[in-house]
């Protein structure tokens, strides 16, 4: 029986990247860092060395690493477009999901208010609720006068 993939590993698979688990920091600190116009400069540098290779006696290798690494890094980067800007719509999304529950407890509390005097016990369980709303009030802030 084939084994199921995870969501993970089938959006991956849909995008045509591989997903690895996260870098731990001693092998972030590890890489050679991306300074800001590599792209560029690795795009020149990739052509000095196709033009120079046999001039200059480069290895296979250093051909390959320049190569290679170009060739990867235009493969991936409009998917990385795409999951930044699919991120950032999510992202927003959930604001709106939070902004209206914050609507909504705002209106909780002031409906436990208009009850207080009626049902005291509800507004004490409600004593967590108030004390976060005290925390963030709505709106702008109200200048102080000298």
């Amino acid at each position: 029986m084939p084994e199921e993939k995870s969501l993970m590993e089938q959006v991956a698979e849909l995008l045509d990247v591989e997903y690895l688990p996260p870098l731990d920091p001693s092998e972030v600190q590890a890489l050679r860092k991306a300074l800001p116009g590599y792209q560029a400069i690795a795009d020149d540098t990739g052509r000095l060395v196709q033009d120079h290779a046999a001039t200059l006696h480069f290895s296979p290798a250093v051909l390959a690493d320049i190569n290679d690494g170009l060739a990867e890094v235009k493969r991936l980067e409009p998917v990385e477009l795409l999951l930044e800007r699919l991120y950032q719509s999510v992202y927003h999304q959930r604001l709106q999901a939070t902004s209206r529950c914050m609507e909504g407890m705002y209106g909780a509390s002031r409906r436990i208010r208009e009850f207080e005097n009626a049902y005291p016990e509800i507004k004490d369980q409600a004593k967590f609720l108030f004390d976060f709303l005290k925390a963030f009030h709505p709106g702008p802030k109200k200048e102080k006068s000298e």
